[in-house]
């Protein structure tokens, strides 16, 4: 089956099965683990910040809100970026343009 490369939005990616990485992208078992602990990682790492930013008395609460969220957008631009690089990886080098 071929793999897979596309850009996808962060909705999209809440659908993706175990299964979907293994046939459709073609990631080893291996690759998944890596590609779960690194964004439970990235996620641990976001939600501290988030912590902090709500805990800030320097800002006032609306620009707190908006750190936080800010602190959550580019984790989840992380993470997306990471899968996409991986799954990128994987293309042979002759398929690209």
């Amino acid at each position: 089956m071929e793999k897979q490369r596309m850009m996808m939005n962060l909705s999209q990616m809440a659908h993706i099965t175990r299964d979907d990485l293994r046939t459709k992208y073609g990631l080893s078992e291996q690759e998944i683990t890596d590609l779960d602990q690194e964004s439970q990682r990235i996620m641990g790492k976001t939600i501290m910040m988030v912590d902090t930013a709500l805990r800030d008395e320097s800002l006032d609460a609306d620009e707190r809100i908006a750190t936080g969220l800010n602190f959550i957008e580019w984790s989840m631009q992380l993470i997306e970026h990471n899968f996409e690089s991986l799954v990128d990886s994987k293309v042979p080098k002759n398929q690209l343009n």
